[in-house]
């Protein structure tokens, strides 16, 4: 099962209590419908569970009752009865006369909770959303550039700022940026969908986080290891031709707990010493020391 229908049953579990929203969501189905005239109404799914909701919303809002009807892989749920599309025409404030009908009565939509309601029912029909495993997308597809750009009115008037592009004919909306996928599910009604995104996003950063420590702990570790390695090779060039009494007395001790603890960072190895000294100090005792077998070549 894809991410967007994990999501668009989850939209189909949402309530159907108020009348306006649920003529609302109807609405943004039939605007986003396979056919949508005076003459004919189509809607096309592949998904079952939506195709009950269409039905339901068709009798709850217009007391249509249509049955979907399997053809092929997908629900088809036609009204081609001119009484029933009177209706439908009717409660949506359209002229039964034209079949120009792509372009919203905002009417229907005064209130937040049925402009919520419409974005839900254009997203059941026409709507995808990239899963969590992969890069934040959500589109609206509308084959009207005029409902495209209405429904851009929409979404802004809900604080979202969808991007707009062309596709073959068809017209798209969509976000990019995972704030505003999971605020668009959210305020449609699938805030479990919009959790499921969140979480991912918080676990992708935490897993790129670690990464980015470790290796850095690992850089430092080969950075420590490179550098002991050397100071390890100018001493024993040192102790091979002429023996320790060659380096100066106050470095004879840094020579041997050098060659004694080989893979001790600096601070593990300065804490060694009788009493133990500063890392800057060690330090600027392994450099002489380095130096000294340098000059001794």
């Amino acid at each position: 099962m894809s991410f967007s229908t994990e999501v668009k049953n989850e939209l189909c579990r949402v309530s159907m209590q108020r009348a306006c929203c649920t003529r609302a969501e109807a609405y943004g189905a039939l605007l986003h419908a396979t056919v949508f005239s005076h003459r004919e109404i189509r809607l096309s799914t592949e998904n079952a569970v939506v195709a009950r909701r269409l039905q339901a919303l068709l009798q709850r809002a217009f007391f249509v009752v249509c049955e979907p009807q399997r053809q092929g892989r997908k629900y088809q749920i036609v009204v081609d009865q001119p009484t029933q599309i009177g209706r439908i025409f009717d409660a949506l404030g359209y002229d039964r006369k034209s079949h120009v009908t792509y372009h919203l009565n905002r009417n229907e939509l005064e209130e937040e909770c049925c402009l919520a309601s419409f974005l839900r029912g254009a997203f059941l029909m026409a709507g995808t959303v990239a899963g969590p495993e992969k890069k934040s997308h959500l589109e609206l597809k509308s084959g009207h550039q005029s409902l495209a750009g209405e429904e851009t009115s929409l979404l802004l008037d809900l604080d979202l700022s969808p991007k707009l592009a062309r596709r073959g004919g068809a017209c798209l909306l969509y976000f990019k940026d995972s704030a505003s996928v999971e605020d668009f599910l959210t305020r449609i009604g699938a805030p479990h969908a919009a959790m499921a995104l969140m979480e991912a996003k918080v676990e992708k950063n935490l897993r790129n986080t670690i990464n980015r420590q470790v290796n850095c702990e690992t850089a430092n570790l080969v950075k420590t290891a490179d550098a002991a390695a050397r100071q390890i090779a100018a001493i024993r060039t040192v102790l091979d031709t002429r023996g320790e009494k060659a380096f100066p007395e106050n470095l004879r001790e840094t020579v041997r707990l050098r060659l004694a603890y080989p893979t001790d960072t600096l601070a593990e190895l300065a804490q060694r010493f009788e009493p133990p000294i500063s890392k800057p100090g060690l330090s600027h005792r392994l450099k002489k020391i380095t130096e000294f077998a340098s000059k001794e070549d």
